[in-house]
């Protein structure tokens, strides 16, 4: 009984972590790619990086992704971004 809990519990933690910028597909949606949008996109692909990193880190320590806890998953907002301006240019 205990095994399967700890089981369930450790996979809920893995699903719950942000996801990787770069394993987010962009949503097809309408609208000029702006130049504030572009910036928008890299910024916020900065953080999602450390948001991934940080819950592995987190699950790993602790059992719990504490990035995506604390708001700092963007992958809906990168969503729209890629879809409306393409991959962010590095």
């Amino acid at each position: 009984m205990k095994r399967s809990v700890l089981t369930l519990s450790l996979l809920a933690c893995l699903v719950a972590c942000a996801t990787p910028p770069d394993k987010i597909a962009g949503v097809p949606n309408s609208g000029p790619c702006t130049p504030a949008d572009r910036q928008r996109l890299a910024v916020i692909t900065n953080q999602q990086n450390k948001s991934a990193s940080g819950d592995a880190l987190g699950v790993f320590l602790i059992g719990v992704p504490l990035a995506s806890m604390s708001g700092g998953d963007h992958e809906a907002e990168i969503a729209i971004l890629k879809g409306r301006c393409g991959a962010p240019k590095t």
